[in-house]
Order: structure tokens, then C-alpha cells, then sequence
């Protein structure tokens, strides 16, 4: 998984590039973590989006309005 700084379209480009050329290394930043991969004019690249459903509340568990709950 690429870092969610790491710009999508700068990647597709960088292995675009190289597979029109002699083979050459491309490296990807995943989680703290690097990734070097040799691309040649016969490597097959797939790219799959996931997209984060999870949504962080603006309130913390202790924020909630508990004095409006009936005990």
C-alpha cells in the first residue's frame, strides 16, 4: 500500500517511463517502508484503488452528550 502522501498519478508516470525504456528501477514508499521494483517493456503493473470508508467522529467517546441519555 502506498503512503497517502505519495501522488497516484507521479507513480503511474514514473512506471510509465520506465517501461518505455531500458529496464530501470522504480521505487515506491509503502509504510514506513521502501520498495524497489525493476520495470521492463514486458512487466505487467496493476494499480487498485481502496478507498478508506472509515470516518473519524469530531467527537471523543467521552465528548458525547451522556447527561441527555435517560438512566
Amino acid at each position: 500500500m502506498l503512503q497517502d502522501d505519495q501522488p497516484l498519478n507521479q507513480v503511474m508516470d514514473e512506471i510509465e517511463a520506465a517501461a518505455s525504456s531500458s529496464p530501470t528501477f522504480v521505487t515506491l514508499s509503502a509504510e514506513g517502508r521502501s520498495l524497489s521494483v525493476l520495470i521492463r517493456s514486458t512487466t505487467r503493473v496493476v494499480i487498485s484503488v481502496e478507498k478508506d470508508e472509515h470516518v473519524e467522529s469530531d467527537q471523543s467517546a467521552w465528548d458525547l452528550p451522556f447527561d441527555e441519555w435517560e438512566l
